[in-house]
């Protein structure tokens, strides 16, 4: 009956752990995306005209926070 339990306790306690890794997890992940999104709003009103690549380096640097 004791195993019973333990085994029990064993498995609720890894299901709670595998429950509340991905949330941990996704938080940075929604903030960054949050920024990109912000910085790439402002970089739409902005004039790079075709230089796409001073565009995305201009993103870049707006999620690092130099812009």
């Amino acid at each position: 009956m004791r195993l019973l339990g333990c085994v029990a306790m064993i498995v609720a306690l890894a299901g709670a752990i595998c429950v509340t890794a991905p949330d941990a997890s996704a938080a940075p992940r929604n903030a960054y995306t949050a920024k990109k999104a912000q910085c790439k709003e402002r970089a739409s009103h902005m004039k790079f005209g075709v230089h796409l690549i001073k565009k995305d380096r201009w993103i870049k640097n707006c999620i690092a926070g130099a812009h």
